[in-house]
């Protein structure tokens, strides 16, 4: 691509140092008015072949800024999907990370981790990263990407963040987080036991202190270990996960 945009240059180049050529035919013209006839006609056809190579400079100079801007638009369009796949492929990162950290604390046993990742369809019409069903309630796991200095405004629709020198501003992530978990009570029919946490990255901070439904990566485990309160039996969690699996697919239904 470069060197088509230094050729496209050097077409550009060729056309503006044509411009003096063309001042230069302006005068010959002058002077051919006050010339012989002969001569005239000897340098009328000068004049004319100089301002045919005019025009053709003329005709290269646009289609080479055509082709130019064509190259930039290109050019810009690639850097922004190349940027838009990097962040894709960090949240990625971050969501793996997650579902690692849970399978490799939480025992099999009364741990089942339903993540993203292993079932895209259900998750994604449920719009949450991980589910993880256990007798000691059903969690919700949201995964943030925001890295820095996050300041915590529970009340607020936004959190001001601050990361490379840059203020960002996140939408109050533990709304969204509730109304998902809403959702996932609703699909499995209890009006109880069904709890949110929103993961953050491990190099977040929280300002002025962490609120209680948000963790980072490495803290999720024993976020949701510190519930030892037994709400469910294995029955009831078995009935939740055939519900959360089966959801993807009668939404699909429901939406075609």
């Amino acid at each position: 691509m470069i060197r088509w945009i230094l050729v496209c240059l050097l077409i550009v180049g060729s056309g503006a140092a044509a411009t003096p050529d063309n001042a230069a035919g302006k005068d010959a013209q002058r002077h051919l008015f006050s010339a012989a006839p002969e001569q005239q006609t000897s340098e009328l056809a000068e004049v004319e072949a100089t301002a045919r190579v005019g025009t053709e400079f003329t005709a290269l100079n646009l289609i080479a800024l055509c082709f130019v801007a064509y190259l930039v638009w290109t050019l810009g369009r690639y850097l922004l999907m190349r940027k838009r796949d990097a962040d894709k492929a960090e949240a990625d990162r971050h969501k793996w990370q997650v579902y690692q950290s849970l399978a490799t604390s939480l025992d099999a046993k009364n741990y089942t981790i339903i993540s993203r990742h292993l079932y895209p369809n259900q998750l994604d019409a449920l719009s949450v990263d991980c589910v993880v069903l256990s007798p000691f309630g059903v969690f919700v796991v949201v995964v943030a990407e925001q890295s820095g200095l996050i300041a915590v405004e529970t009340d607020s629709q936004v959190w001001p963040c601050r990361h490379k020198n840059k203020t960002h501003y996140l939408a109050n992530p533990l709304t969204a987080a509730a109304q998902r978990a809403a959702t996932l009570a609703g699909v499995l029919n209890t009006p109880f036991g069904v709890r949110w946490i929103v993961v953050f990255p491990d190099d977040a901070e929280f300002s002025p202190t962490r609120p209680p439904d948000c963790c980072k990566v490495s803290e999720v485990s024993l976020d949701i270990l510190r519930y030892t309160r037994c709400q469910f039996s294995h029955e009831q969690v078995r009935i939740f996960e055939q519900a959360v699996l089966s959801y993807g697919e009668h939404n699909k239904r429901l939406s075609a």
